[in-house]
């Protein structure tokens, strides 16, 4: 068995006393409500529905309260342990009086696990438990036995709290994740779930199945003789799949739930909606943000940390990505309560779950852009759906309200942008059905067409509600073909498959079918980095992208031609010729980076160079677009936008370049790392140039175009100075670099630089310490040009030095671990890439995923520790691959498209 423990409630599941006790139950509270009524009326305890619904699975004195609380009855503390203590003599009357029956399937059941190796444990909140196995002769069953006697001795708390169930575990020798908890009531089942424990089977003794499905039972039987120990393994290892499948949050902490938001969002690449609680709390950052839409810059809204603000660029109206009211808010729903809230995204099918005070759903539809679906299960008579936003002008300062109306079924909310003059509107029609609530909700802006307010309301006009439930599947089903290209499976590893499909998810809710948007820095998650572009998108999404999706990374790079103009634009502002692509660009291509940051805390200022000197993101986008051609052979491509990008970069390097004696240089940049400003001959940036360059004159050769310029771009490409490795093999990252003072660098520092980094920019600029990874960004993106042996040493030079104060550096330092065999760093760094957002590492997730860091954790398994490399036959894993898998993985699948086809990679251990 994968399992090694089964633990076991006793009354409803091994024996046949829960009806012994709800007899008991009866007699105390009819007794106490009769006398208190004085004579008069009373409402009697229900011997099933209050049983289940109060006491049921909790501690004598908890139910107590919780059944006295339903009735609005208080009572001092005295009183209570009185009512406990008459409920234990009225319990033990029934037991003298009826004695104990089993469940003889339950007691089979134990047998035959017992028999295989698996120990048992038995849990009540009753202080009867040993005295009840001791009746029922079944006490040999159990190696582990706790009751509610060791609840008060051990000061545990008792159900829906998981203690009792982890400490019966542990006397079991098993994590939770490998025992099995048998349950009959909801809060002995929401412990289970609590506890993290490996499978929660529901015992539904009568009509209690729903409650316990939505508790979280795993599989929810009338009797335990539905079960036996091959179909609960099939059970085990089906919940193990669908755990890879989810992402899950039980409680609520206010402390994180912007965090929360981020990683729950719901989106389709047009629109992506932060996710809020369906009653979101006054704090909240439950915002819908839409590709495309931008605004002028409001100073008093973060840059990319909340302490980090940057001024207004008046001469921009599209500078910052613009945050729209919550469109999934339900008013009216009662407060539930915080331990008991539940949040489940499920990562197959696109859908967000909520269980509180009711039960919601939601999605952003991925077969119609515009679409937006949620239900409400069990939402009170009151709960109404509403599109209105009270704060409008204090939490979207961009936004003027043109309209809110409501007319029967149908709200719609209408706005426009303050300075960029977008206009958006969000149409909602709502329909109750008994104690469901469901809703269809359509967004459309001026960007879609001259009359967004038409379109809108049309769209959601044109569906029946009878198509609610078909527009749902076409969304699964959207879902599902996605996940047919995307998916990598672990056999045997449901964290780490969770945490890649996690990823794959956010890559795919971020990119949209519109070739005029990219992904932003946060994608559309959060407002971080006032929603720009970066060199992010090219060199750490886009191979993802090339193949999973390939054309979404087309249109990816048709954002880059369709911003061409800007980037035209920028070149001549700088002085140059051709493009130069903005390091921070939005809808039109011009460049949006902020020339410096104000402290929130201080009103310092602190001067930003990367606008004027981060300018390898030029040669980025050109690298992009040769790695599109090579994976499609994408023709029409390459011959229009394509060409037009090659050459106008090309034609930006030309004139950027500076000729030596004996070389071209390129001088006054900022690298990848950008902790140095002002550098001459970056490695990083020289060689993209050189690359840059050469393809240029490659698809002007092939094209039969512009040769008399490709002629000077060779001369350039030839020429230019890129530095090569040393005597030690170690590339020097700039020139210079190499005769900087030393910095030891505390252990305490990596990941979580020091906001005095920002203070001392000019002391950092003289100082060997590095932000992220720059020198080694060339053996990732140009693997087969340097040997092992000077991979391994710039490796071992650069890595010390580097602080990774950006989320894009962990997972490049995994790949060049990985390919060169340092195993354990390369392990290290890969699971802090891949759960940078499920664990909120950097601690600023709470304004959006970092998607480059997801882009950069799926390379780093591709071409890191697979080393896959592509040739006319399509993709090929390194010989050493299974060598390289991380510890205790068996084995990795996943396809991969290349040039038309998908293809099949396995790798496996001997």
């Amino acid at each position: 068995m994968t399992f090694r423990a089964a633990i076991f409630d006793l009354d409803g599941v091994v024996t046949r006393t829960a009806r012994l006790h709800a007899a008991a139950w009866k007699a105390l509270f009819d007794e106490f409500l009769r006398k208190r009524a004085g004579g008069g009326a009373f409402v009697p305890f229900d011997e099933r529905a209050d049983y289940l619904a109060y006491v049921d699975g909790k501690p004598r004195l908890d139910g107590i309260r919780s059944f006295l609380e339903s009735r609005r009855v208080e009572l001092p503390e005295d009183e209570i342990e009185a009512l406990a203590a008459r409920k234990t003599d009225l319990f033990r009357r029934q037991l003298d009086e009826q004695g104990v029956e089993t469940f003889p399937a339950t007691v089979s059941l134990i047998e035959a696990l017992r028999a295989r190796g698996v120990r048992s444990g038995m849990v009540t909140s009753s202080r009867h438990g040993r005295e009840i196995l001791g009746r029922a002769r079944i006490a040999q069953l159990f190696d582990a036995c706790l009751d509610g006697n060791d609840l008060a001795s051990l000061g545990l708390k008792g159900k829906p709290e998981p203690d009792m169930f982890l400490q019966c575990a542990q006397a079991l020798g098993a994590p939770p994740a490998q025992a099995i908890v048998f349950e009959d009531a909801v809060a002995g089942v929401q412990a289970g779930q609590r506890g993290d424990f490996g499978l929660v089977v529901g015992v539904d003794r009568g009509g209690n199945r729903a409650a316990l499905e939505r508790a979280g039972a795993d599989v929810v039987v009338r009797d335990l003789g539905e079960l036996d120990p091959a179909r609960l393994e099939a059970s085990w290892q089906a919940a193990q799949e669908a755990l890879a499948w989810s992402v899950e949050q039980e409680g609520f902490d206010p402390a994180h739930e912007a965090a929360m938001e981020s990683l729950f969002t719901v989106g389709n690449g047009y629109l992506g909606v932060r996710g809020a609680l369906d009653a979101p709390l006054p704090a909240s950052q439950g915002d819908l943000l839409i590709a495309g839409i931008y605004d002028r810059k409001r100073a008093h809204l973060p840059y990319s940390e909340l302490e980090f603000l940057t001024p207004e660029r008046d001469d921009n109206p599209y500078t910052e990505l613009v945050a729209f009211p919550f469109p999934f808010r339900l008013r009216g729903l009662p407060a539930g309560k915080p331990r008991e809230l539940r949040r489940r995204l499920d990562l197959r099918r696109g859908l967000l779950h909520t269980l509180g005070s009711c039960e919601t759903l939601r999605c952003a539809s991925a077969a119609d852009p515009h679409l937006l679906l949620q239900e409400a299960l069990g939402a009170p008579e009151g709960a109404q759906a509403t599109l209105a936003e009270p704060q409008l002008a204090e939490r979207y300062p961009h936004l003027r309200e043109l309209e809110h109306r409501e007319e029967g079924d149908v709200e719609l909310a209408r706005y426009a942008t303050l300075a960029s003059g977008f206009e958006i509107c969000i149409a909602s029609r709502s329909i109750r059905d008994a104690d469901r609530l469901r809703r269809l909700v359509s967004v459309f802006t001026s960007r879609d067409g001259p009359d967004p307010r038409a379109a809108a309301l049309a769209r959601v006009d044109s569906f029946e509600w009878q198509d609610f439930d078909a527009l749902l599947k076409t969304h699964e089903e959207g879902w599902s073909e996605f996940w047919e290209e995307a998916d990598i499976r672990v056999p045997g590893s449901p964290a780490t498959e969770q945490a890649l499909r996690f990823l794959a998810y956010h890559l795919r809710i971020a990119a949209a079918d519109d070739p005029r948007v990219s992904v932003p820095a946060r994608a559309l998650t959060g407002r971080a980095y006032e929603g720009h572009i970066f060199w992010d998108t090219e060199i750490f999404m886009l191979p993802f992208y090339l193949h999973v999706a390939p054309g979404q990374a087309r249109n990816l790079l048709l954002y880059r031609h369709h911003t061409l103009e800007g980037a035209r634009r920028r070149a001549r502002e700088l002085g140059y010729r051709g493009a130069c692509y903005a390091w921070e660009s939005t809808v039109t291509g011009d460049d949006v980076t902020p020339h410096e940051i104000v402290l929130k805390s201080s009103g310092k200022e602190i001067p930003i160079f990367t606008g004027t000197q981060q300018i390898h993101v030029t040669a980025d986008v050109a690298y992009a677009v040769w790695r599109y051609w090579e994976a499609t052979r994408d023709e029409a491509f390459l011959a229009g936008p394509g060409a037009e990008i090659l050459f106008e970069t090309a034609r930006f390097w030309a004139s950027r370049i500076v000729r030596g004696a004996r070389h071209g240089h390129i001088r006054g940049v900022v690298g990848p790392d950008e902790y140095h400003h002002g550098v001459n001959d970056n490695a990083y940036t020289n060689w993209l140039a050189r690359f840059n360059l050469e393809r240029a004159v490659w698809a002007s050769e092939s094209l039969e175009r512009n040769q008399a310029e490709a002629e000077e771009w060779r001369e350039q490409a030839s020429s230019l100075f890129c530095p090569g490795p040393n005597k030690q093999g170690v590339i020097e990252q700039f020139e210079g670099f190499f005769a900087l003072g030393d910095y030891p660098l505390p252990k305490e520092e990596r990941f979580k630089a020091p906001l005095s980094r920002l203070f001392d920019w000019d002391q950092i600029n003289r100082l060997k310490l590095i932000k992220q990874a720059d020198v080694l960004m060339l053996p990732m993106l140009f693997p087969d040009a340097f040997s092992e042996d000077v991979v391994a040493a710039n490796y071992r030079y650069y890595e010390p030095l580097t602080d990774h104060g950006s989320s894009l550096s962990p997972a490049i330092h995994a790949a060049i671990a990985a390919r060169i065999g340092m195993r354990d760093d390369a392990e290290r760094y890969w699971k802090q890439a891949l759960w940078l957002d499920l664990s909120n590492a950097m601690d600023n997730s709470a304004l959006g995923v970092h998607a480059a860091a997801m882009g950069g954790a799926w390379q780093a398994l591709v071409f890191g520790f697979l080393g896959v490399r592509f040739g006319d036959d399509g993709p090929t894993p390194d010989a050493r691959a299974a060598e390289r898998l991380p510890q205790g993985w068996k084995a990795v699948e996943m396809n991969l498209a290349w040039r038309g086809k998908r293809h099949s990679i396995k790798v496996s251990r001997p």
